[in-house]
């Protein structure tokens, strides 16, 4: 507002100027201090506006700020790994029940005999062969032999029933016997997720209790089962009956070969000392076979004596039986079972 003041106030000073200018001096001196007044009101109001007008500063305004836009994150859902179960070669399963007899905890007296089953069922991808063995991991023994043959082939998916024969110990006590099979390499495998646990059989000892004096027992001797098991043979095979292994590495060990296809059809030859004798139909005992005569002469026959039994006493000098089970695909299926020497 005082700028607007000193405009109009210059501005009428220059009308009033002009005005004076149009009449007539009287004299020089007259026009001199006119012209002098006005060059000094002139330069009085320019100096009074000029302050006023360098005096307003510009203002810059800062440049507008640059957005830059956010890029934007795509979020991607990891895809989900499903993990691929192998299943191994060897791998049992418990069959139901386990159990068969003698559930854990089952009371016996000291010396007492019994005989343990399994279930077990074929839950991996191989199919268990006569090569195949229940045998004794950890634990008591029981008095039972360490190795016991299947006594049958298991497909996958199939269920087996397992028996080893025992003796409970003579001390009172709880005892536990662990078991695993074996594959015809010697490799252990059992149950669970990874096929590493054994099963077992749990007893506990306990003393008969009677009011009255037992009678005297008489005692008999009970023979001792060194091994069982079965085989497949086919053409040209060798079996060792001290072992239970078909073909073995050392020739010194092998009882008999086996022959089909010649005449006659069957052939089943002794080797390193091993003797026998067909005994028939009936299942013979150990004192059966020790009493009965043999022979290392060849057993040969055109069909095959199915339920036939034979004794023998093999190469290390142990006596046993045999058992011709049939023929099938090429293969004479056998059972056998071998005693301890007292």
């Amino acid at each position: 507002m005082e700028r607007m003041k000193k405009v109009f106030l210059f501005c009428m000073i220059l009308i009033l100027l002009t005005a004076c200018a149009g009449k007539p001096a009287s004299t020089a001196e007259t026009d001199g201090e006119v012209t002098a007044v006005e060059q000094t009101t002139t330069s009085q109001v320019i100096a009074d506006i000029n302050p006023t007008l360098t005096g307003i500063s510009t203002q810059t305004l800062p440049p507008a700020g640059t957005w830059t836009p956010v890029p934007t994150l795509e979020h991607t859902r990891p895809s989900v790994q499903t993990p691929t179960a192998e299943t191994p070669c060897d791998l049992a399963a418990a069959g139901h029940p386990i159990d068969v007899t003698i559930p854990d905890g089952t009371v016996l007296e000291p010396g007492e005999t019994f005989s343990k089953t399994w279930r077990l069922e074929n839950v991996g991808l191989c199919k268990w062969s006569r090569q195949y063995a229940v045998v004794l991991f950890s634990g008591n023994s029981l008095n039972a032999y360490q190795t016991n043959y299947l006594s049958q082939e298991v497909e996958p998916g199939d269920v087996i029933d397992v028996t080893v024969d025992m003796e409970a110990p003579l001390a009172t006590g709880s005892y536990q016997s662990n078991w695993m099979l074996s594959n015809s390499a010697g490799e252990l495998f059992g149950i669970g997720p990874n096929g590493d646990a054994p099963f077992w059989v749990q007893i506990e000892v306990l003393p008969s209790i009677t009011d009255t004096p037992a009678p005297t027992a008489t005692v008999t001797s009970t023979p001792v089962v060194f091994l069982t098991g079965g085989a497949d043979l086919g053409d040209g095979d060798q079996f060792d009956l001290d072992g239970g292994e078909l073909n073995p590495g050392d020739a010194t060990q092998v009882d008999f070969i086996y022959q089909v296809g010649g005449d006659p059809t069957h052939v089943l030859m002794t080797m390193n000392g091993t003797a026998w004798v067909v005994y028939g139909e009936l299942e013979p005992t150990l004192g059966d076979c020790e009493e009965a005569t043999m022979a290392g002469n060849a057993i040969s026959f055109e069909e095959v004596p199915t339920g036939t039994y034979v004794c023998y006493l093999t190469s290390d000098s142990l006596p046993g039986r045999m058992l011709i089970e049939g023929f099938e695909e090429g293969k004479l299926a056998l059972s056998f079972l071998t005693w301890a020497v007292p």
